[in-house]
Order: structure tokens, then sequence, then C-alpha cells
């Protein structure tokens, strides 16, 4: 099967800039005392972080299979929801613009018997969730951190809530106004596309189930929650302990700023972007660790789960 975006000169790329990104952080920030700060690392808190990236994937599953049940669509299992979003975030570490995972998981929905056209409207679902989800939590998190300790970091929340308010806005006018759409775009196909996302995504909401559609609205809060609290926890794991608040918030940020970056997966611009955030409020020799392992927990560990799951799909083809 091809696919889309990835060859193995982009996965050769993607994942030497992974290891060159984090080997850069290591070598600036490590000195003797990060490894006397390593030896009072408390595990039971590493442990809690293990569990919350657990719940998180979990709960993304959980949203994606319930608005699955919504319109009547059984042949979506946890597993398999599971299996698909991790592919996709996979597919979005290893190429540029994170183009290659829609096209895949459309794919991999279709060999569960799921039609095109639902499984458009599924991904498309799925995806308007969770937007909403960051939107609401990056307005939450102004709360927490307003004023800004810098001006990078005053920045990246500027950028964030733009960002998310701009991808929900387009969302909102291709849904709720067509014909403005036809005047300012000229490309014909870039309309019928956005028109078939819109005609999808109607139908989606009016065939629904309201009430199992509000489960996956409330399973999507606590996919948030749960990535949320990775930070939260291995900052205590690490004895620079954050608030719950000031975690949510720097997550929700970071989450809203990465829904559209130019590398792959937002390697190199996520961990330059942790770097800043929690440089106020971590200890200085264990920063860098924190910043990496906190990469790993909220990306790279389901990105690796993906992987293994895409390579077991390709055997079977």
């Amino acid at each position: 099967m091809k696919i889309p975006g990835l060859s193995k000169r982009n996965l050769i790329l993607s994942t030497s800039l992974i290891v060159l990104v984090l080997l850069a952080i290591l070598l600036k920030t490590t000195s003797k005392e990060t490894f006397y700060a390593l030896r009072s690392a408390k595990l039971s808190y590493l442990l809690l972080a293990l569990l919350s990236w657990i719940s998180y994937v979990t709960f993304d599953g959980l949203r994606f299979t319930l608005a699955s049940l919504s319109i009547g669509e059984h042949k979506m299992d946890l597993i398999t929801a599971i299996k698909v979003i991790t592919i996709g975030i996979f597919l979005a570490a290893v190429s540029p613009f994170q183009v290659a995972g829609l096209p895949v998981q459309i794919v991999l929905l279709n060999r569960k018997k799921i039609g095109l056209g639902r499984a458009t409207a599924l991904l498309a679902a799925r995806g308007f969730i969770g937007y909403s989800t960051i939107l609401i939590a990056v307005l939450i998190s102004l709360k927490y951190i307003w004023p800004p300790p810098s001006g990078i970091v005053r920045g990246i929340i500027i950028y964030a809530t733009i960002l998310v308010a701009s991808i929900f806005l387009l969302y909102s006018i291709a849904l709720f106004l067509p014909n403005l759409v036809k005047k300012i775009v000229k490309r014909e196909r870039i309309v019928k596309e956005i028109l078939s996302l819109r005609e999808t995504t109607i139908a989606f909401v009016k065939n629904s189930n309201k009430k199992i559609l509000l489960l996956a609205m409330l399973s999507s809060i606590a996919t948030h929650l749960s990535i949320c609290l990775i930070p939260f926890f291995l900052s205590y794991s690490f004895n620079s302990p954050i608030d719950f608040g000031r975690a949510f918030s720097f997550q929700s940020l970071i989450q809203g700023g990465l829904l559209w970056t130019p590398t792959p997966g937002g390697t190199g611009i996520a961990e330059s972007v942790g770097l800043f955030i929690f440089k106020d409020y971590m200890n200085k020799e264990i920063l860098g660790i924190f910043v990496v392992v906190w990469r790993f927990f909220t990306h790279h560990f389901a990105a690796t789960v993906g992987a293994i799951f895409l390579l077991r799909e390709l055997r079977e083809i």
C-alpha cells in the first residue's frame, strides 16, 4: 500500500530530526546536578504519568467509538479506534505538514467495512469535537497564565489562541456560510472538497443519536484532561511540582499551537516551546530531562504504538 507523504527518505529524516532535537536538549541542559536530581525522582508519579497516557489513549479511542455508535455504525470497536488514531499520530510524526494520516485512516476504516462517506464523516466529526475541546481549554487556560511570565510565552499564547480560533472559525464558515466559501475560494476542486466536508458533517449531526454524541463530547473532555495530567505528574516525579491549573494551561496551549506545524509531528517546535514554557517552573538541572520525558509521553509513545500497528496492518495486506 502506497502511503502519500511517507517514504523511506521522509522516515529517516523525521527519525533523525527527533533524535537530534532530543540530544541537543540533553546536551544543553544536562549537568552533574542532573544526575543527583534523577536519583531523587519519584517513580510513583512516573507511573501515574503512564496511567494518564493510557487514560488519554483510551478516552480518545472511546470518543471515536461513541461518535461512530451515534450514527448507528457498530463496526468500530475500541481497539480499532485506538489503532486508527495512533497510526494517524505516527504518520503525522513522519510526514511534512502532517499530511499522510488521513488517507490511511480512511483505508483502515474501509477495511472494517465502513464506507468512504461514513469514514470521512467520522474523521471529520472527531476533528471537530477535538478542535472544539482544545478551543475551550485554551480560553479557560488564560485565567491561569495571564499575564504571562515573558514575551515569548505571551507570543505562544497569542499564536495558539489565534490558530485554534481560526481553525474553528474556518470550519464554522464551511458549515454555515457555503456561499461565502464559493466567493472567497477560486479553485473549484478545493470548493468541492469543502462542500463535501460540509455535507458529510451536517448529515452526521442530523443522523446521530444526540445522547451518544454528548457522551463522545464528554469523552473528548476526559481525553484532554488525561493528557494534561501527564506534565502535572511528571513535575511531581522530578520534584518541581506545578499546580494542575498551570499544567492544564501549558498543555492546552501546546496542543493548540501544534494543530498545524511545518515540521513532522511538530518536532523541534514542540520541544522548544516546552523549554520556554516550563523553564520558569522547573528546576534548571532537570528541565531538559523533563521536556524529553514529557514529549515522549504526550507524543512519541503514541506514535511508536501507531508504527507497530501500521507494520502489522501492512503485513496483512
